[in-house]
C-alpha cells in the first residue's frame, strides 16, 4: 500500500503517544492494507490448506502404532458425537464437536467483518488494530494481536477462512481446543512482530496465525513420527511442498507481507514445540499394556494417557 493522509495520520498519532482517532477519508483507504492484500495474496494461504490435510480431519486420525489405527486421540479435542442444529456432523464438518475452537474463530472474523462495515469508514480499521508500527512503537502494544481478527475486505476474509476451515480442524483434533487456541494466539503475535521488525507498510488478516496452524501440524507430526510412522512422512512430505510453494508464490508478489506469514508459520511451529502433544509409547506401573503418554515439554496441557494395546 503507499503511504496516503492515513498513513500520515498514523505517524504524528504515534509521535503524539496517545491514541486517537483518524481524520475523514474516503470509505476504503484501508482497505488494502490486509497482510496478503485480498485475493492477490491470500491465495497462498489456501495453498497451504489444501495441501493434503483436509482428508486427515475427515479421517479422524489419532496416533497408532506405525501405520496402525488406535483409538488413542490428540490432546482431548476429539469429539464424539454432537450436532450443530440437532443434525449430526461427520469430524472435520463445521459445527462437529472436535472442532468448536475452529469454528469460534471462525464466527469471530465474520462477525468482526460485519462491525468493520458498519463503521462505514476504512481509516477506523486503524482504530480497531491494523498493524501499524509507529502505533506499535508508541505502546499499542494490542495491535500485535488485533490485525488477525481484521480484515481488508471479503475476498481476503473468505479466503483466509477457507484455509482455517481446512487446517484448523487437522490442528484442533490432534492438540485439544486449549492448545489450538494457545497455539493459533502466538503464531498471529509471532506474525504481526515479524512484519513489524521486516515491513513498514500497514497489514491485517489471519494468514500469519493460519500459517502458523500449519506449523504446529507439521512440528506436530513430525515429533510424533516414531508413532505415526509412514503417515508422519506422508503429511511432511504435503506441507512442505505447499511451504515451498507459498514461498515462491509470495516472493514474486511484492503486496503479500511474507514476513507475517512466515513469523507466522515459524511461531506455530515453536508454539507446537513447547505445548505438544508429545505422545510417548510406555508400559505404566500397575497397568496392563501399552500406553501412549503425553511429554510435552510445557505441562499446561498435557494430556491423559491412553492405552493404546
Amino acid at each position: 500500500m503507499q503511504p496516503g493522509a492515513g498513513w500520515t495520520w498514523a505517524r504524528s498519532c504515534a509521535a503524539s503517544s496517545r491514541p486517537c482517532l483518524p481524520p475523514p477519508s474516503p470509505a476504503g483507504r484501508w482497505q488494502g492494507a490486509a497482510r496478503a492484500t485480498a485475493a492477490a495474496g491470500l491465495a497462498g494461504a489456501a495453498c497451504l490448506a489444501a495441501g493434503g490435510l483436509p482428508p486427515l480431519a475427515a479421517a479422524g486420525f489419532s496416533p497408532g502404532r506405525r501405520g496402525g489405527s488406535s483409538g488413542a486421540g490428540g490432546g482431548g479435542g476429539a469429539g464424539g458425537g454432537g450436532g450443530f442444529l440437532s443434525s449430526p456432523r461427520q469430524p472435520g464438518e463445521f459445527g462437529h464437536a472436535g472442532r468448536r475452537a475452529t469454528d469460534v474463530l471462525m464466527v469471530s472474523n465474520a462477525l468482526l467483518w460485519g462491525l468493520q462495515q458498519v463503521s462505514g469508514i476504512g481509516d477506523l480499521l486503524l482504530v480497531w488494530g491494523v498493524k501499524i508500527n509507529p502505533l506499535i512503537a508508541a505502546g499499542q502494544y494490542w495491535r500485535l494481536l488485533t490485525p488477525a481478527f481484521l480484515h481488508g475486505n471479503l475476498a481476503h476474509l473468505a479466503v483466509n477462512s477457507y484455509s482455517l476451515n481446512n487446517l484448523g480442524p487437522v490442528a484442533e483434533r490432534v492438540t485439544g481446543a486449549p492448545r489450538f487456541l494457545l497455539i493459533y494466539l502466538s503464531a498471529a503475535v509471532a506474525g504481526t512482530l515479524a512484519s513489524y521488525f521486516g515491513s513498514p507498510a500497514p497489514s491485517l488478516g489471519a494468514s500469519g496465525a493460519i500459517f502458523g496452524i500449519g506449523g504446529a501440524v507439521a512440528m506436530y507430526y513430525y515429533r510424533n513420527r516414531d508413532i505415526y510412522g509412514k503417515r508422519s512422512d506422508y503429511v511432511l512430505k504435503q506441507l512442505w511442498s505447499t511451504l515451498l510453494i507459498n514461498l515462491i508464490y509470495g516472493l514474486s508478489n511484492p503486496r503479500i507481507d511474507n514476513w507475517g506469514h512466515m513469523g507466522g508459520l515459524v511461531g506455530g511451529a515453536l508454539a507446537a514445540l513447547l505445548l505438544g502433544p508429545r505422545w510417548k509409547a510406555v508400559r505404566l506401573p500397575g497397568k496392563r499394556g501399552e500406553w501412549l503418554v503425553d511429554a510435552a515439554p510445557l505441562p499446561l496441557f498435557r494430556g491423559e494417557p491412553r492405552q493404546i494395546r
